[in-house]
């Protein structure tokens, strides 16, 4: 079986070397193209990295100024948490003590009392 495997590609090979032959490239082509090859190498290349580096810190500058202008203007009109830290944790509280389950709960909103 392997002999006839080995034909099969010889022959898959001459079929195509045949059809795609190689492409003919003069020697001046190929030394323009070095040529320009070193003359990208010799120029200078921009820095995106740092330009992308100080886009990111620009922005975050920009978005931490514009929260502490926000905290500023709540603590300036006296607005308070909604609710104070005591009645949280009574009501944190209560939540724990009672002894239906929390899927129960829910449901408690469907019906009048």
């Amino acid at each position: 079986m392997k002999h006839t495997e080995q034909t099969d590609f010889e022959k898959w090979l001459h079929e195509r070397t045949q059809s795609l032959p190689e492409p003919e490239v003069s020697s001046e082509f190929l030394a323009a193209q070095r040529r320009s090859i070193y003359g990208q190498l010799g120029e200078p290349r921009r820095n995106w990295p740092s330009l992308r580096w100080a886009l990111s810190l620009a922005l975050l500058v920009c978005m931490l100024a514009g929260g502490l202008t926000l905290q500023r203007l709540k603590t300036a009109r006296g607005v308070s948490p909604a609710i104070s830290d005591d009645q949280l944790f009574s009501d944190l509280s209560a939540m724990e003590q009672r002894n239906e389950p929390k899927a129960i709960q829910p449901i408690h909103g469907l019906f009048q009392e």
